[in-house]
C-alpha cells in the first residue's frame, strides 16, 4: 500500500466506531453475580483495548488533519501557509505566486528516519514557482517553498520578487552582459545592462525589524523565544556579530559585506538546529532566504 492509500485509509475512519466500543451498557450488568464478574472482566479488557485504539486513532486522526501525503496536497497547503505569513505580517500583503506550481520535489528524511513517519513518509516537499513567462508577461514572485510533511508547516523558504519598472536601481551598481554573435550571423550581437535594486519590500513591510521578524517566526513555529546570534561561517571562514534586534529587516547587509545572513536560534526547538535569515540581490530581482539548512553554512 502506498504513502497515499495510507493516508487515505486512515482519514476515512469513522469516530463513531471507536466511541461505540467504549460506550457504557449498564444493562449487561443485571444478571447473575458470576456473570457480573465475567462481564466486568470483559469490559476492563474492551475498554483497555478501545483506550489504546483510541490513543492510536487519536494520534493518527490528528496527524492526517495535518499531514501532506501528495504532491498536490503539498501545492494547496504552501499557498494556505503564504495567506497565514500574510496575515500574520511576516509577507507583505501583495506577495503572490500566480499559475500552477512548476515543480513540486519529494524530499526524504535526511537521517534516514528519526522519526517513526520517516519510514512511511516523505519528510518534505519543495514546492516551487518560477519567475517564468505567464500570458507573455513574467512573474513577479517566485519561490521554493519547503512543507513539512506533518506540521503542514513552511519550514524553509526562498521568495524572489523582481523589480518593478519604477524601482530606481542601486547607484554605481551594474552588469553588462554581451549576447553573441551568432556564428552564422556575426551581425547578430547585442549587450544588456542589468541592474541590482534594493525592493525588498515588496516581501515582507518595508518598517520591520529584525526583532519583530523573528518574533514573528517563532510564533508561526510554536517557539517560546529567539535568540539572535554570532555567525561563523567554516566554508568562507568568515565571522560576523549578532546583528541588532531593532535593525531594519531590509538593512541586514546593508553594510555589503559578502555572504552575509543571520543566525537565529529558537527558544524550545529540540534539535538547537540554527535557522538563518538572508537578503540577496540579483541582476533584476532580490531574494529573502530563511528556514534551516542555509545553502552556505
Amino acid at each position: 500500500m502506498n504513502r497515499e492509500r495510507i493516508f487515505q485509509a486512515i482519514s476515512e475512519i469513522d469516530d463513531r466506531f471507536v466511541a461505540e466500543s467504549i460506550r457504557y451498557a449498564p444493562e449487561e450488568a443485571t444478571g447473575a453475580s458470576e456473570r457480573i464478574v465475567a462481564l466486568k472482566k470483559k469490559r476492563v479488557i474492551s475498554f483497555s483495548l478501545a483506550a489504546v485504539l483510541l490513543l492510536s486513532l487519536g494520534i493518527a486522526a490528528s496527524a492526517v488533519r495535518n499531514a501532506v501525503g501528495t504532491p498536490q496536497a503539498a501545492e494547496r497547503v504552501a499557498r494556505q501557509e503564504i495567506e497565514v505569513w500574510k496575515e500574520m505580517g511576516i509577507l507583505s500583503p501583495e506577495v503572490n505566486f500566480e499559475g500552477e506550481a512548476n515543480n513540486i520535489v519529494e524530499l526524504e528524511e535526511k537521517t534516514g528516519g528519526d522519526y517513526w513517519y520517516g519510514r512511511l513518509f516523505p519528510h518534505s516537499y519543495d514546492v516551487r514557482w518560477y519567475m517564468g513567462h505567464i500570458d507573455n508577461r513574467q512573474h513577479k514572485y517566485g519561490c521554493n517553498l519547503t512543507v513539512d510533511t506533518l506540521s503542514g508547516k513552511i519550514v524553509r523558504a526562498t521568495i524572489d520578487a523582481k523589480a518593478d519598472e519604477d524601482d530606481i536601481p542601486v547607484p554605481d551598481r551594474e552588469i553588462e552582459i554581451e549576447y553573441g554573435p551568432d556564428p552564422e550571423h556575426p551581425e547578430h550581437s547585442e549587450k544588456k545592462v542589468f541592474h541590482f535594486y534594493t525592493n525588498f519590500d515588496d516581501i515582507f513591510p518595508a518598517e520591520m525589524t529584525v526583532d519583530q521578524f523573528c518574533s514573528l517566526l517563532a510564533e508561526y513555529w510554536g517557539f517560546s523565544g529567539f535568540t539572535i546570534a554570532d555567525t561563523d561561517d567554516e566554508n568562507y571562514r568568515s565571522h560576523w556579530d549578532a546583528i541588532d534586534g531593532s535593525t531594519l529587516l531590509k538593512d541586514l547587509n546593508a553594510d555589503t559585506r559578502e555572504n552575509y545572513y543571520l543566525t537565529v536560534f529558537f527558544d524550545g526547538d529540540q534539535e538547537g538546529a540554527p535557522m538563518y535569515i538572508e537578503l540577496a540581490q540579483f541582476p533584476g530581482y532580490v531574494t529573502l532566504i530563511l528556514g534551516n539548512g542555509h545553502p552556505v553554512g
